[in-house]
């Protein structure tokens, strides 16, 4: 697994993985905290002091071109990133459906008690959030744009709650959602795999072996 210094990093990196060619598969973290946010926000008239304020309590705004919620970065974080080009008749659904596949199957036996979901009162709600009873564990995002001969490059991506220290950063996104009169975000709504089922880390190894045969997998539909 990867480690950066600062969020902004971790996003260059799937970034210049989005921007290159063939199957590429991330698995990253970052040290300082963050909360990572669409350039969308910036757009709205109480942005600029809502993140200063964030950034006053220790939660830096960092912007991401990709639309979504805010999600907290840094320690009790992980992510995976695919960047691939989209074999004929992929779709959206089917893209997260891979996703999300690969978390369960990384996870063994656990990953049957993941909910596939909406997470209500989650920060950065989605259809297909990993939930484990009402409560969030996975969050999932992804990202098409055209690419040569035809088949448009696809970066999807997964945040991992790992453990508690994350729940600092949920109260954090809950006052900048204050600030911007975003829907309210409660702590509870949220959990992590050492809460959930007693890991202390995701099983990296797993994860990437489930995602590069996933993406492998996928690469045989092309040919």
């Amino acid at each position: 697994m990867l480690t950066f210094a600062h969020a902004q990093e971790g996003l260059q990196h799937e970034h210049a993985l989005f921007a290159t060619s063939g199957p590429q598969v991330a698995h990253w973290q970052c040290e300082k905290r963050a909360i990572v946010c669409p350039r969308a926000y910036s757009a709205k008239s109480a942005f600029e002091t809502a993140a200063r304020a964030s950034a006053d309590r220790g939660w830096p705004v960092v912007l991401r071109p990709t639309g979504g919620g805010a999600v907290p970065q840094g320690p009790g974080v992980t992510n995976l990133a695919l960047a691939f080009n989209a074999p004929e008749g992929l779709t959206i659904e089917g893209t997260y459906r891979m996703l999300t596949g690969i978390i369960r199957d990384a996870l063994g036996a656990l990953g049957e008690e993941l909910r596939t979901g909406e997470t209500p009162g989650s920060f950065c709600d989605g259809a297909w959030n990993l939930s484990v009873g009402d409560q969030k564990l996975v969050g999932t995002a992804q990202r098409w744009r055209p690419a040569r001969g035809g088949c448009p490059r696809v970066l999807a991506h997964a945040l991992i709650l790992v453990d508690d220290r994350f729940q600092k950063g949920t109260s954090a996104i809950a006052k900048l959602h204050e600030h911007l009169l975003l829907s309210p975000v409660r702590a509870a709504a949220q959990t992590n795999l050492k809460a959930a089922f007693g890991l202390e880390e995701v099983p990296a190894a797993a994860l990437h072996a489930c995602a590069t045969q996933a993406l492998h997998d996928l690469m045989r539909k092309q040919k």
